[in-house]
């Protein structure tokens, strides 16, 4: 969506994404910080988000931060199944010439693609699950600038015509983009040394930006108002062994993805019913299979993956980015000689996702309403 989301916003979605950028930072180094404040007090967590919430704010802190997580979180998921999907269906059809796998079953085959990682790629074997994706995510950005330059300038190129609509709409996909705080709280749980992983944070905004910016330019530069969503439709497809090698490295990245984000809802389910998440059981299994067939079921109600990333990131993944990370901080901090200044980024931080945070999800639901009218 970053693609679709410069075109929407002109070069000032750069500096828009520059702007996220750096204050998703903030705010995840924040959020590590918080954890660090709370650890002790919480030895067998199984949501760490959640936990940060209760000392700092009691139940209304708790419950905030487990309804944004778990929106946000499953919300991603099933924008990712979707992606896989779409491109199970695109590799049969060029590949075998056929569409008989049509979009609704290319989602079912995807999804219990989903549910096999979900159920065996949970607990210490996540970590590889998200280094690879990592990796994969290097490749496709290579390959898909190479399809790009391949494909060409349309000819009847014309630039997308920027309104203030379109422009928060863009706002919202770039907030899905850089908006992981609801995991971090459980990567860090995971690590050796906790406090490693403000260096983590930074290391991946970095690569994220190096990764989308080029991308997200092309797209603009060379298709204009006729990017779509996922790029991969702008793409020419006659090239045969790229195509189909990008559509392969994105389906498998995206349910990758998909199982990273599908982890923490699956710990805090879980941990509900007092399931163990690092032992595989049937308990373990019926809980991840009626998630999954949940997300099935969304990705069946609203095929547009652009649609929920835009809304999601105009409404709960500002939240659990912006705003409950600097209000737990603001609490949780240190009494020392940095509080005023402290107080002062994360008060700035909860009125730029206030405002952000509103005119997106206003945006979101107008153009929802518009689509389905």
């Amino acid at each position: 969506g970053v693609p679709q989301g410069l075109a929407q916003s002109g070069y000032s979605g750069i500096a828009m994404m520059g702007l996220c950028v750096v204050v998703a930072s903030y705010t995840g180094l924040t959020l590590s910080r918080n954890w660090l404040h709370v650890k002790d007090q919480y030895p067998l967590c199984s949501k760490p988000y959640q936990s940060i919430g209760y000392t700092a704010f009691g139940r209304a802190g708790e419950m905030s931060a487990q309804v944004c997580a778990t929106v946000t979180l499953f919300g991603g998921c099933c924008a990712y199944v979707l992606i896989a999907a779409r491109c199970l269906a695109k590799f049969i059809l060029s590949n075998l010439h056929t569409d008989a796998i049509g979009y609704r079953t290319a989602v079912v085959i995807m999804a219990l693609v989903f549910l096999i990682t979900l159920i065996f790629g949970a607990g210490k074997e996540s970590m590889y699950v998200a280094a690879m994706a990592t990796i994969l995510s290097s490749i496709f950005s290579v390959l898909i600038v190479v399809a790009i330059f391949r494909t060409g300038k349309y000819e009847d190129y014309e630039p997308y015509h920027i309104t203030p609509k379109s422009w928060f709409l863009s706002f919202g996909k770039f907030l899905f983009a850089f908006g992981g705080h609801s995991a971090f709280p459980n990567f860090q749980k995971e690590m050796k040394n906790p406090r490693n992983f403000p260096g983590s944070v930074l290391i991946a905004y970095f690569i994220k930006l190096v990764l989308y910016i080029p991308i997200g330019v092309l797209g603009m530069v060379y298709f204009g108002s006729r990017v779509q969503c996922n790029i991969l439709d702008n793409i020419d497809s006659s090239q045969k062994g790229l195509y189909l090698c990008i559509l392969l490295i994105v389906a498998v990245q995206a349910i990758l993805s998909a199982t990273i984000l599908g982890n923490p809802v699956a710990h805090m389910v879980e941990g509900f019913f007092n399931v163990s998440p690092n032992v595989i059981s049937w308990q373990k299994a019926l809980v991840r299979t009626l998630l999954v067939a949940l997300a099935v079921g969304i990705c069946e109600a609203i095929p547009r993956f652009d649609l929920i990333m835009s809304l999601i990131g105009g409404t709960t993944i500002y939240t659990a980015v912006f705003i409950l990370p600097s209000l737990f901080h603001i609490k949780l901090a240190k009494r020392d000689q940095w509080l005023t200044f402290k107080v002062t980024l994360d008060s700035l931080s909860i009125i730029f996702g206030l405002v952000a945070g509103v005119v997106c999800t206003y945006s979101s639901v107008a153009h929802i309403v518009e689509e389905y009218r």
